[in-house]
């Protein structure tokens, strides 16, 4: 009797080591958990810093304000792939207070420039135009400064 007394104890001490494993290895990370490494993300990319996020139930709904080009999407996209996410919300907004500033800034340059007109959409300049040949490499020069997304030339080259 006491041989098979040790044998049931061994037989539910292994089935009782068997079932924490087995609930320990396919657990998914608690919203907690989630939260703290979506806000990791968000926090190691300079150009996510506007944007906050809530977890519940392991659906991230993501709020507020990027910069760059498909920011809205990339973000979305980087997201869902943090382990445990199961769904995300995203009321995300592009920053365009950037091309305003950025606007402005490239006024200032084209006043030594007679012939261009630019703008600017989504971070890209678009040039339009005459320009000197011996002006068009300090104009570029210029422009790259403001870091503009994609510098867009359809200038004419005299």
């Amino acid at each position: 009797m006491k041989q098979s007394h040790k044998k049931f104890i061994q037989v539910l001490a292994f089935s009782v080591l068997s079932m924490f494993f087995i609930v320990s290895c396919n657990s998914k990370p608690d919203d907690k958990q989630i939260q703290e490494n979506v806000t990791k993300h968000l926090q190691d990319n300079k150009n996510y810093a506007g944007v906050t996020s809530t977890v519940n139930e392991g659906i991230v709904k993501l709020s507020g304000m990027c910069e760059g080009n498909d920011c809205v999407t990339a973000i979305e996209k980087d997201v869902a792939g943090i382990k445990g996410v199961s769904k995300v919300e995203n009321n995300i907004s592009k920053d365009n207070s950037t091309d305003m500033t950025m606007r402005t800034s490239l006024q200032s340059i084209l006043i030594k420039y007679p012939g261009v007109q630019a703008d600017v959409t989504s971070g890209v300049i678009v040039l339009r135009g005459t320009i000197d040949r011996d002006n068009l490499q300090p104009l570029m020069s210029d422009l790259t400064k403001l870091n503009p997304e994609k510098i867009d030339n359809q200038l004419s080259v005299d």
